[in-house]
């Protein structure tokens, strides 16, 4: 399961589809080691391009959890007053008995240092659990994620083009939607405004939010777009900026 917290709900907690992109900093900043609050000026949209897309059909459900007042050892059995019970909405697989929620996410830091801590770390033969600081999860703590075994790409540059285009795409492109019959494969889009980049007092920063076009389904989107990076392995991505 997955929760990423709108930054503007409240009484109900509801969640983004997709990581956002302040979320996958945070996890990069976690593995790296970072304290709390640290990385926001060595993850700023200017210094690190980061691409997201689902690798499976996703749903949301919203579910009841019994909040507690917690002041002392005793308050954790449940038996004080004061419980709070609000609606939490949960990312899980449209098949949740067979699937699993993934995620593929595409990283380039133009520092070469970070760059290779990150690919020192996540280049691995097999799933790992691993946290240096902020740990390891999708969203909240309850919800725990892993690292599948990852690899290094060469990518370049495209201008304006029709693509199959694998990872989320900002809506700040110039964008141009391509319903083709021959594509078998069915589309659930959804319009969401993610968060992409905080500064140090953890406020947006001025282009720091962002609308993206996401595929729930997990599947390539084509499309006509001004900008996109084309990867050596035939991939189409597009970073959030």
């Amino acid at each position: 399961m997955a929760h990423f917290r709108k930054y503007y709900s409240n009484s109900t907690a509801l969640s983004y589809c997709i990581p956002p992109r302040t979320t996958v900093t945070g996890i990069i900043a976690g593995l790296l080691g970072y304290e709390r609050d640290t990385y926001y000026q060595d993850f700023s949209l200017d210094k690190c391009d980061i691409a997201i897309a689902i690798c499976s059909p996703l749903k949301k459900v919203m579910q009841k959890l019994n909040y507690l007042m917690i002041k002392g050892k005793n308050d954790f059995n449940g038996s004080q007053e004061n419980h709070s019970q609000t609606n939490l909405e949960f990312i899980v697989p449209q098949n949740i008995r067979d699937n699993c929620l993934c995620y593929q996410i595409w990283v380039h830091h133009k520092d070469d240092f970070i760059m290779k801590k990150i690919v020192d770390i996540c280049r691995c033969n097999e799933p790992i659990y691993l946290s240096k600081g902020i740990s390891l999860g999708l969203g909240t703590a309850f919800n725990l994620g892993w690292i599948e075994p990852c690899d290094i790409f060469e990518g370049e540059q495209h201008g304006e083009g029709i693509k199959m285009m694998n990872s989320i795409i900002p809506m700040n492109r110039k964008l141009e939607l391509i319903i083709d019959d021959e594509i078998d494969e069915p589309l659930q889009l959804i319009k969401e405004k993610i968060p992409a980049e905080f500064d140090n007092n953890r406020e947006i920063t001025q282009n720091g939010l962002n609308d993206v076009l996401v595929n729930l389904n997990g599947t390539a989107v084509k499309v006509k777009i001004n900008q996109s990076i084309e990867l050596n392995n035939g991939t189409s991505i597009v970073w959030i900026n």
